[in-house]
């Protein structure tokens, strides 16, 4: 029988051998160019500092884009609406028609608290909700779907000449 100072010893050595070095941090970069400038927020309990710039801590919840076959790539974004920041940000991109929203993931290394940028995605705001509490963003790229695929058909009406 194994006494309980030997177990929570073995409990130890495994939760950190599962334990991962360095922790994973969302960021994300609102930007719209009829804003003053971007609005940035990171998911942690502290400000931190990325790529220069300090980013507010802000919880935020963010679902990735999924790969459905049916239509094309949305994310979703919903940060919670303290103060007035997001509300001001959205009225001076005159409703966040025509944004981008960067979304980054961070490696924050416990020992130094240094973040670095894992990867990033860049993607357009296509509709955003706005409530006492939470700003709902919908992330995506635009449909490609019933748009026309050639500019300009050239038939005897609009191009005489090469049907003559």
């Amino acid at each position: 029988m194994t006494s309980p100072v030997e177990a929570g010893a073995r409990f130890r050595r495994a939760a950190r051998a599962l334990a991962p070095d360095r922790a994973l941090v969302a960021a994300v970069e609102l930007t719209h160019p009829a804003a003053p400038g971007p609005a940035r927020a990171v998911a942690d309990t502290a400000p931190r500092v990325i790529e220069g710039n300090t980013w507010p801590a802000l919880r935020f919840g963010l679902r990735l884009a999924d790969d459905a076959d049916d239509r094309p790539p949305r994310a979703e974004l919903q940060l919670d609406n303290v103060g007035r920041v997001l509300t001001d940000w959205i009225e001076a991109s005159r409703g966040a028609a025509g944004a981008k929203a960067r979304i980054l993931q961070l490696s924050v290394d416990p020992a130094t608290d240094a973040a670095e940028v894992e990867w990033e995605q860049t993607l357009a705001i296509q509709e955003v909700r706005v409530d006492r509490s939470r700003v709902t963003a919908v992330l995506g790229v635009p449909s490609l779907r019933g748009r026309v695929s050639v500019v300009a058909r050239h038939d005897p009406r609009r191009s005489p000449g090469l049907f003559g």
